[in-house]
């Protein structure tokens, strides 16, 4: 996983067509080609790192934060993809509380099928933060739920103390802070105009803080980074990319469904156009119930005021 600094594309970068189908067939149907040939031990190395969660800790440095962030912690959790999931809800519930985070944050992609509904209250209900707890959809949050359905799942998130952001800000005050939701970009649900609405309009008001605010964005996928560029973020959270799933030791993932995972930027820390930027790995699986050289995550982020560089560890989840 990159733990330095990556400055890359000063520009923007253009969308090139991602073949998801043909991409989602090759790692398919080599992964269940290669399990056979290389026996248990082979089998045994994916089920570790399927159930293997890590804790990914990162210090970050800000020159203008605001004072009431100073030594704050936002955790992280995306992609659980609850209907294939075999990590215990307490060991998420366990390895987030641990770290006593400020303020909690989902980005997308909690659920797959109608029938994930019944699990969200056992895996996301016994999560707390004394600043709120926030989440934005992923692709396939949206994939088999109904206008209704879509409804009722919104109303079980607020019934669990969680705010969803679908194209929406929400300030919070005594940290001077702006969480920004995009809705899924994978999906075309993004809206990063109108997300940015309230941010702008607070701007321009007579009852604006003098100090300027920390601008966190949250999106399931990287892929709004471009319209975020426009408008400015200290922090864009995002996931989707399972940080590849599959990957052999040595050679990059052969599928990310990103325009930034192919130019190799697929998971951890990155600053691009002059947004930083953290791609989280997810905790659950997509297509195959299996990683392979890829563990699974649950990020924190605390801030500090100063110009240093990032700072990184990683632990087990316990």
């Amino acid at each position: 996983m990159p733990s330095k600094l990556t400055t890359l594309f000063s520009g923007n970068i253009s969308r090139r067509q991602f073949f998801r189908g043909t991409g989602g067939f090759i790692i398919n149907h080599w992964l269940l080609s290669i399990l056979p040939l290389g026996g248990a031990g082979l089998l045994g190395w994916a089920e570790h790192d399927t159930l293997k969660l890590k804790c990914e800790t990162w210090d970050l440095f800000y020159p203008q934060l605001p004072n009431a962030l100073e030594g704050k912690t936002i955790c992280q959790l995306s992609d659980l993809h609850l209907e294939a999931l075999r990590i215990a809800p307490e060991l998420i519930t366990q390895a987030a509380m641990a770290r006593n985070p400020d303020l909690l944050v989902l980005t997308g992609d909690i659920i797959s099928t109608r029938t994930d509904l019944d699990k969200v209250n056992t895996y996301l209900g016994k999560l707390s933060a004394p600043y709120g707890k926030y989440v934005v959809l992923g692709n396939n949050d949206y994939s088999h739920l109904s206008h209704t359905l879509l409804k009722r799942y919104l109303k079980q998130f607020q019934g669990l103390g969680w705010i969803p952001l679908l194209n929406q800000a929400s300030f919070l005050t005594p940290l001077n802070l702006w969480i920004i939701g995009i809705d899924d970009p994978a999906t075309a649900h993004d809206d990063v105009d109108l997300a940015y609405q309230q941010v702008l309009a607070a701007k321009t008001s007579p009852a604006a803080p003098q100090n300027p605010p920390f601008r966190l964005a949250l999106a399931h996928s990287s892929d709004c980074l471009d319209d975020v560029a426009r408008y400015g973020a200290d922090l864009l959270l995002t996931g989707h990319t399972h940080g590849g799933q599959i990957r052999l030791p040595g050679l990059p993932p052969l599928i990310t469904n990103t325009y930034l995972g192919d130019k190799g930027i697929y998971e951890g820390y990155h600053v691009v156009n002059n947004i930083p930027l953290y791609i989280n790995r997810g905790i659950g699986e997509s297509v195959i119930p299996l990683r392979f050289n890829v563990p699974p995550e649950i990020s924190f982020f605390t801030f500090h005021k100063g110009s240093g560089q990032p700072k990184h560890q990683v632990s087990d989840a316990k």
